[in-house]
């Protein structure tokens, strides 16, 4: 049996509410009908309550001060708010700290009914999530999210599995977002997941999978077109779970419109996890995003470089950029690839180089921190360390790169690198990720990109043929990955190069 509360001040709307509909053939109990406000929070704080309903409008605790000491307490009580027409603002307000759904005195008792009936829906959903995550995520459903995250499956396959699992891939979008409790401990980290389901379900569908006791990695899709949007819901639910003593940090990546896409935000949400180390609680790489026609990423590299082997503190490649582009996207880009060089992944930094994660500390939301200062500082004091790591990849990483550049097998994959090279393709990504601070997969979906605008440039080629050359698995899948990189469509960029050169 589910439990519900009913607190209004006129006795009559209670005694009607409880006689209203059949609670019974719903499976609820009614645990509590008064007029007292403060009396039915101590029974709900006391009790397994389900579903609270009141008015906004009551002596003593008014409904806005109950739903906000309801939600602080147990944010998955669902809470309905009982309105007259004269105070519809109030009651909107009321929607917006929480509430559910609201009711417009007088009661018609069939709205009642549809409204239990959809949170009764609710509930048994998110019972069945619990049961099918469980706290264990020891699951098939993790594990093939896990392997769609990191891509490590072929398209077909990636297809047929979620197939089997129930995942759909035919919605509106992807996000995923990484959270990390690492102050926390495992069981923070286990309350954080309760926490987030209760906020998830009638908006985003997800699926997850614990990276490490200590991350929690999700895709979340909208359940309707009219959900709140992704920033606004993840920024809600990560100051909810901090203010719940949950202190969760969240990365979160791009929102993409294909499942193929999907690691791409993986890897974004997963390259701001460094910042879990600094003041900041929720980041989004969108707000980092510079198109590759603006030239940031080759003055960042040069920047890179000349910090990694230079030995001015002073030198002016990183005055120049940071004078030109956002600070704080600037920093947090070199940051992230300084750190994922040193590092297999970037949250281990707290473990293998303490002293560089205090340096974090300086990074905080508000607009005080110098962000020149802070990314200056952290590259000076990385410089040795990064180059006793980098030593003995240079021969093996320089050849995957040359290879790349040249780009003439349109199935380079690494595995087919590794294998040429004579190493495993763990260790050939590892390296790889730890010198150039890119995932390979990343790269090499640059060079094609490259080499394919190289093809529109030079040659008269069909879109289809320079599909099939470059190795990409479908032209849609091109032509979205194109637009995105150069931002603008294929043929439009072979249009615009034929005139420049007129």
């Amino acid at each position: 049996m589910y439990q519900a509360v009913i607190i209004d001040d006129e006795p009559f709307i209670v005694k009607g509410l409880t006689k209203a509909i059949d609670w019974i053939g719903f499976q609820i109990e009614i645990g509590f009908a008064g007029t007292d406000p403060v009396a039915a929070l101590e029974y709900i704080l006391a009790n397994p309550v389900n579903i609270v309903i009141t008015d906004v409008s009551m002596p003593v605790m008014d409904g806005l001060t109950l739903i906000q000491k309801i939600k602080d307490a147990k944010p998955s009580i669902y809470v309905i708010v009982l309105s007259a027409y004269d105070n519809f603002e109030y009651t909107k307000t009321a929607l917006r700290c929480g509430a559910e759904n609201y009711l417009l005195k007088p009661l018609d008792p069939d709205e009642l009914s549809d409204s239990i009936s959809q949170i009764i829906n609710h509930i048994m959903e998110r019972e069945q999530l619990n049961s099918t995550y469980g706290r264990s995520m020891m699951t098939f459903r993790s594990a093939f999210t896990e392997q769609w995250l990191k891509n490590t499956l072929t398209s077909n396959a990636l297809v047929t599995k979620a197939e089997m699992l129930g995942i759909n891939f035919n919605v509106p979008s992807f996000t995923v977002a990484v959270f990390s409790c690492p102050e926390g401990g495992e069981v923070i980290m286990s309350r954080f997941f309760d926490f987030l389901l209760n906020y998830l379900l009638g908006h985003y569908t997800g699926n997850f999978f614990f990276e490490t006791p200590l991350r929690l990695v999700g895709v979340l899709s909208p359940s309707t077109e009219k959900d709140m949007d992704i920033r606004s819901f993840l920024t809600m639910v990560t100051k909810a779970a901090i203010s719940n003593s949950i202190p969760v940090f969240t990365g979160v990546g791009t929102t993409v419109e294909h499942y193929l896409d999907v690691p791409k935000s993986y890897n974004q949400a997963d390259a701001l996890s460094f910042l879990e180390y600094s003041g900041f609680s929720c980041v989004f790489s969108e707000d980092m995003a510079f198109p590759a026609a603006s030239g940031f990423a080759e003055a960042a590299n040069k920047a890179l470089s000349a910090y990694a082997s230079g030995s001015s503190k002073d030198y002016p490649l990183l005055d120049e950029l940071f004078a030109k582009y956002d600070p704080a996207a600037c920093s947090f880009h070199i940051l992230s690839r300084r750190i994922s060089m040193l590092c297999k992944r970037e949250y281990e930094l707290h473990t293998k180089f303490p002293e560089l994660a205090e340096l974090l500390q300086e990074i905080s939301e508000d607009d005080n921190t110098d962000y020149l200062s802070v990314t200056r500082t952290f590259l000076e004091k990385s410089k040795t360390s990064l180059e006793k790591i980098q030593q003995p990849m240079y021969p093996i990483v320089n050849a995957v790169i040359k290879i790349l550049e040249e780009f003439s097998d349109k199935d380079i994959s690494l595995k087919t690198l590794a294998a040429r090279l004579n190493v495993t393709p763990s260790y050939l990504g590892t390296i790889f990720h730890q010198q150039t601070g890119f995932y390979f997969n990343d790269y090499l979906t640059d060079a094609r990109l490259k080499y394919a605008a190289h093809l529109l440039e030079t040659t008269d080629l069909k879109v289809k043929d320079i599909v099939e050359k470059t190795g990409f698995s479908s032209q849609t899948y091109f032509n979205r990955s194109f637009k995105r990189y150069f931002d603008t469509s294929p043929a439009n960029y072979r249009r615009d190069k034929k005139v420049d050169e007129l």
